[in-house]
């Protein structure tokens, strides 16, 4: 077991590559407090060689540290699946890394091997999901959402983790039941799929990493326009016209969240051992802390 994680580090034109076997699901517990602690923090763990990535499959998070192009992209962390958290973490990373460009990885460890340019020797695609109806249509599910002849939309609250993208055009007939008309969900999704069947076009978003579905999607699509919207659910929301229901983003609660669960997590109050084996000291801790209390403030007078 475990949650394994490739981390890279980039400097004068040459990549490292490192290994963790815990760091996978809890990617942000290395970042929230900038790039000083963080890159102190891959380097304590086992540096690899060039060849020695951590397979898709297993890997459940990663890292690139560009300390050229002051860049910095991951993924795997488990509070990233909710939108309200996800989106006030990343506000938090603007302000915690001022000089560099933040992104998350949407294409997992495939991603970060082309961006250093590392050989990625791993099979194309993934096994479409299979397409059961979530048991709870309050909580997180993956949405799929059709438009069809007549013009009517109709949606599927799916059980998420991966995205129905890959099943193609056959997807269509392949969705469990009639679907729902009208549909109001207690949470914003964690990803979602809008095909609209008269004009051909298809758009994906996600939350999590799809390895190379955003890459693959015209082919998997063929004669389709195929549109990638990264996390960008309100794609989805505004072609729906009225029929989704979606609760309002909750910046401030996001915060609340992500201060309370990844300090937890700093104390050791969540922490899974190996974790944190080199902790941000106090004043790197108060980073994260000084910008979590901005944000805040900001988000309660813009309400």
């Amino acid at each position: 077991m475990g949650n394994r994680a490739n981390l890279v580090i980039l400097e004068d034109g040459q990549w490292s590559l490192y290994y963790s076997h815990w760091v996978g699901c809890r990617t942000l517990d290395a970042l929230v407090c900038g790039p000083v602690p963080a890159l102190r923090f891959l380097r304590s763990f086992r540096e690899c060689g060039p060849m020695e990535w951590t397979s898709p499959i297993w890997a459940d998070g990663g890292v690139v540290l560009d300390l050229d192009r002051r860049r910095m992209l991951f993924f795997g962390e488990e509070l990233m699946c909710e939108m309200f958290i996800r989106r006030a973490i990343l506000d938090v990373l603007a302000l915690t890394w001022p000089d560099f460009a933040v992104g998350w990885a949407y294409g997992g460890t495939e991603e970060l091997a082309a961006y250093v340019g590392a050989q990625r020797p791993w099979k194309r695609g993934r096994t479409p999901p299979e397409l059961k109806l979530a048991q709870k249509p309050r909580s997180l599910c993956h949405l799929v959402s059709v438009a069809g002849a007549d013009g009517e939309v109709r949606f599927w609250p799916l059980w998420w983790g991966s995205s129905a993208a890959w099943h193609g055009p056959e997807l269509v007939d392949r969705l469990p039941g009639q679907g729902i008309r009208r549909l109001k969900l207690g949470m914003i999704p964690e990803s979602g799929v809008h095909v609209d069947v008269p004009t051909r076009r298809i758009g994906a978003w996600v939350t999590s990493e799809v390895g190379l579905l955003f890459e693959m999607l015209p082919e998997l699509w063929p004669g389709w326009q195929v549109q990638r919207w990264d996390d960008r659910y309100e794609e989805q929301l505004t072609r729906c016209h009225g029929s989704l229901s979606l609760p309002e983003l909750d910046l401030a609660g996001g915060i609340d969240v992500a201060q309370r669960w990844i300090g937890d997590r700093y104390r050791g109050e969540r922490d899974l051992g190996m974790v944190w084996s080199q902790r941000p000291d106090p004043g790197e801790w108060a980073t994260f802390e000084t910008a979590c209390a901005s944000l805040r403030s900001t988000y309660t007078r813009s309400a």
